[in-house]
Order: C-alpha cells, then structure tokens, then sequence
C-alpha cells in the first residue's frame, strides 16, 4: 500500500499542483470572460425621504430642492444585472442625516435582490439639498375666474365655486408670498352652462403664478359652476298717472336718459316679456307744479328673473315736463262758424251778434303762436238730438254746444254754448 501510494500520489508532486493551479486558473478566466462584471446605469429611481419627524418634529418643514428622481450605477456579474430592473432598488434621503451646515442628505441605495452578490452600489447624486425653515398655515378665500366671452347675444351670469376656502402650508417663505388662489375656466363661444372641475392656481401680488408642489392643500381641485344667459332689448315705455296741480299740465312728453334696456336670463323668462313699462308710483304726476326729474333703479322695476346686462348703468333718469296754463279770450266772427244743414227746407242761424267770445287755456309757448285761423267752431245737429233724443228738429229756439277745433295742447276752459233760430225757408 505504500508502495502505491509513492508511485501514484507523491511521484511527481510538483507537477501535480502545479496542473492544479493552472486548471483553477484556467477556470477563472473562462467564467470572467463568459460572466463578467459590468457597470449598469439605472435612471428615474424614486427618491424616498425617511427619519422626516426629524425635522417636523420642531415645528420646522422642508422642501427637496432636486428632483425627486436619482440615477444610480450597479457593478455586478453580467448574470445578475439581467435578473435586476430599476423597480429593485431603493433610494433614500435620511433627514436624521441633515447636515444644518451644508444644508446636504446623503442618498443611500439598497437592492431588495441579490444585494449579497452585487459589487457595489451607487447614485450619482451623492447628497441632496434640502431647505428647512419654519412652517406656515394660512387659509385663503378662492376666487373664481372666467375668461373667453360666450357666444353672441350671450352673456356670464353667477359664477360659483362648491369650496369658498382653501387652506394651504408650506414653508413660511413660499406661503407668506401668496397673494390670491383662483379657480379659472373658460366659456370662449359657449351657449350653455358650465359645469366642472379645475385645479386650484396660485399667484403673488405681481401676478406670478407660484408653481411648488411641495405646498400641502386641504384640497387641490374645486368644482365651478358657470351660468350662460341669454340676452333681450327691452322697449321702455313711459306711462304717467294723476293730475298735476290746478293750472298746471303735462307738456310734452315723458322722456328718459334710456329707450330701451338689455336684459340677461332664461330663454324661457325672456320670451315672456317684450318691453318695460315704467309708470306708478314712478310717474304719478299728481299735484306736481313744475318739471320734476326721477330717479329709478332699473334693478327695482325689471321683471323678476331677469338682470342687467349693464349692472354698473342700472339707474333711469326721467324727465316730467310740467308748465302752467295760461288762459286768453278767443274772439270769433260768428260767420266763420259752420252750421250744418237740416233737413226739409229748415235753416238755422246764430243769434248772436256779429262775434263769439271763449276762454281758452294752454301753456304759454302754445297760447302765444295760436291763430284765429287754426281754430274751427261747428254746430254739430246729429250729436245735439242724439245726446237729447230729438227725433226730428222743428222751427224754434234752440241752445247747443259748439264743437270747437284748437291747437294741440290748447282746450276750452268750459263748454262753449250758442243759440240758434231755426226758420223754413220761405
């Protein structure tokens, strides 16, 4: 046995080993060479912050000041980089590392795979900036915008949002610069109402949009309804009441600072109404003794349902024109009055002497350009037996009323009486 052992095993030792290391060695080579290590470039890996009561704690906040994503090198045998994807790494800012000097987190990666046989791992964004400063928590008022104008004859009417309030914190040096929250939306060439949802804007005094999503909301979307209305002209009419004072009349007419008006709401409450009639207690003339202006605000006396277009020219001015009467003695040639004929062989004639005297009253532009010419006197036969309920007229006296014909605005101050004497002709 010992024999066998010498001349099998310890014959040529030397050379033994030494095929050993080169066959080890030889191996080696080939799994480097068929399954070498290799240096993997992974993108868009999440970095996640940790330990953050660190900070919160105090009543302090913070903000990354990169992005949020890190890009990371893996060295490790070829083999193994092809079992791995980004989604098994993990990158982390521990803010229980912040440096207060520096302002600087370190990032740390960890694998959930194969951590034991990779080479090494590392991101290429060794630390990261973080601004900590104290916090801030305000509450601000939304204010819904509309921009764009709806289609033509249309107009915007309530605008409303279901949130008034937004509260918003933050880091006090970001939060202290907001100066307004909107709710915008557009109705450009619309005929119908909005309704919808929209993310909450915010701007500084200068009208800069603040744009950082490290800004805590209580809510981040609000919902805005929009109302589209129709639009109408509207006629005004002007219709007064009453008497004036003794003496005095309405000369003219009634006249407004508007003719008509454009109004705003359903289609169906607009069909309903075609113009605005403005009267009591408005234009009740009653006592008055002069020109009186009035003052009406259109919001007041607009059907109900309905708006101004024009909110801000909401109030009517009107004029009531009011001049005293003054009287004059009109002087008429009993030849200038017309007589009717009668029937048969009759004829009539006036009993008076040569002339008819009356009072008349107007005011005194109408009174003073009066002629004797633009007056008409008439003995009207069919209206006296109609109003006395005389079948026939007979020879006799008889007293009737003149139909007197005068200028616009110019009456009789009583009734106008004649006798006549009625005769056949012989």
């Amino acid at each position: 046995m010992k024999e066998w052992v010498q001349k099998y095993i310890l014959n040529n030792m030397v050379l033994k080993v030494a095929s050993l290391a080169v066959a080890i060695i030889l191996w080696l080579v080939v799994v480097n060479v068929s399954d070498p290590v290799v240096d993997t470039t992974y993108t868009d890996i999440p970095l996640t912050v940790v330990n953050a009561d660190a900070i919160t704690s105090d009543g302090k906040v913070y903000e990354m000041v990169a992005s949020n994503m890190v890009t990371i090198s893996v060295s490790a045998k070829r083999s193994i980089l092809d079992s791995l994807s980004g989604d098994n790494f993990k990158a982390e800012a521990d803010l229980s590392l912040f440096n207060e000097e520096t302002g600087m987190v370190p990032v740390k990666v960890s694998s959930n795979r194969y951590s034991d046989k990779i080479e090494s791992i590392r991101s290429k964004t060794e630390s990261v900036e973080v601004l900590v400063e104290d916090g801030l928590r305000k509450q601000f008022v939304i204010t819904p915008e509309v921009s764009g104008e709806p289609a033509e004859d249309y107009i915007i009417g309530n605008v409303t949002t279901a949130e008034n309030v937004v509260r918003i914190s933050g880091r006090e040096s970001v939060v202290s610069k907001i100066a307004k929250v909107t709710a915008e939306v557009s109705v450009d060439g619309l005929d119908s109402d909005v309704n919808t949802s929209v993310d909450l804007k915010l701007y500084d005094e200068d009208g800069e949009q603040i744009k950082n999503s490290n800004l805590v909301k209580n809510i981040s979307t609000v919902a805005i309804a929009v109302e589209i209305l129709a639009t109408k002209d509207l006629e005004i009419r002007y219709n007064y009441t009453g008497k004036p004072a003794d003496g005095y009349m309405v000369y003219g007419s009634v006249t407004g600072t508007m003719n008509s008006v454009k109004v705003a709401g359903r289609n169906s409450d607009l069909q309903r109404v075609n113009y605005l009639d403005i009267g009591n207690p408005y234009l009740d003339v009653t006592g008055l003794s002069e020109t009186t202006e009035v003052e009406v605000d259109l919001n007041k006396v607009i059907p109900e349902g309905l708006r101004l277009v024009d909110e801000e020219n909401d109030t009517l001015s009107i004029t009531i024109p009011i001049q005293q009467l003054v009287e004059r003695e009109v002087v008429l040639q009993k030849s200038v009055v017309r007589i009717g004929k009668l029937e048969g062989n009759l004829k009539a004639e006036l009993m008076a002497d040569r002339t008819i005297s009356f009072m008349v009253t107007g005011v005194q532009s109408a009174i003073s350009s009066m002629n004797l010419s633009d007056i008409k006197a008439t003995v009207d036969w069919d209206a006296y037996m109609d109003d006395n309920g005389i079948a026939e007229i007979t020879p006799g006296t008889y007293r009737l009323p003149l139909t007197i014909t005068l200028p616009e605005d110019i009456t009789t101050v009583k009734e106008v009486m004649v006798s006549l004497r009625v005769t056949e002709n012989e």
